[in-house]
């Protein structure tokens, strides 16, 4: 009975029997279906999964309906950040794997990262180096990680970009942003982001690693500060954005 089963979790051959059986990198990322190949997901979802692959803004690289160059929104209010980049667009499937990766499920960080990676070196090979979306020591401590480093990490040693852990500090809590609109999430976010060692950005073009990009305000307040820090060019690499229009309900 238990106390059996108590015995066997306790027995390393049977963890490291579990650990072969269970190995989320062989198994699909999101379906669960045992995996043949290199990739981390299998075809069908490989097919189905929604990449952000098709038009995008070249400015926040969001999903766009039709070949423009710039969306509305970018045109109404232009980023401080130079140019975003996604791998999935927030919705289906991918939502339910994001929310995974913050709730304990650090393996995504590098099943993201890799395909993170994929833009990165297409894209911001140029980047001098890499900076991720600090959480303030409360907030870490709380979770037990921070995603958005575990996806840096995963990309830097991917795409050959220096990874800069120390360069942003969150200098206080924001909380929950999810029901704040994009003026009221530019507003809590102001002032939040402190750069630590200034001289390290002087002329340089930096990529800025995150989880989701919904509104671009947290984008935005990051390239303010490094702007301020004498950053010549300020990129933003995510593993999903939420598409246009639905960032008010996100």
């Amino acid at each position: 009975g238990a106390e059996n089963m108590e015995r066997k979790e306790k027995n390393p051959f049977f963890r490291m029997a579990e650990k072969l059986l269970f190995d989320p990198s062989l198994t699909c990322a999101a379906c669960g279906a045992e995996l043949f190949g290199e990739e981390p997901f299998c075809p069908h979802c490989l097919k189905t999964l929604p990449f952000n692959s098709g038009s995008v803004c070249s400015k926040c690289g969001r999903k766009t309906g039709g070949d423009y160059p710039v969306c509305l929104e970018c045109k109404a209010r232009m980023p401080v950040y130079d140019r975003a980049r996604s791998v999935f667009s927030y919705e289906g499937e991918v939502v339910r794997l994001i929310k995974k990766l913050k709730t304990g499920g650090k393996y995504l960080g590098k099943i993201f990262g890799e395909c993170m990676a994929k833009i990165a070196e297409k894209e911001f090979s140029v980047c001098d180096f890499a900076v991720f979306v600090p959480m303030t020591e409360k907030a870490e401590k709380k979770r037990g990680y921070n995603q958005s480093r575990l996806l840096a990490e995963e990309v830097c040693a991917a795409a050959g970009i220096p990874l800069e852990g120390e360069v942003l500090v969150k200098t206080r809590e924001t909380g929950e942003q999810k029901w704040l609109s994009k003026k009221e999430r530019a507003h809590n976010l102001a002032g939040s982001f402190r750069v630590h060692e200034r001289k390290k950005c002087r002329d340089k073009r930096i990529l800025v690693i995150d989880d989701v990009m919904t509104t671009g305000a947290t984008a935005n307040a990051i390239a303010s500060s490094l702007r301020a820090a004498g950053a010549k060019e300020v990129c933003l690499l995510t593993a999903a954005s939420v598409p246009l229009g639905e960032n008010q309900v996100k």
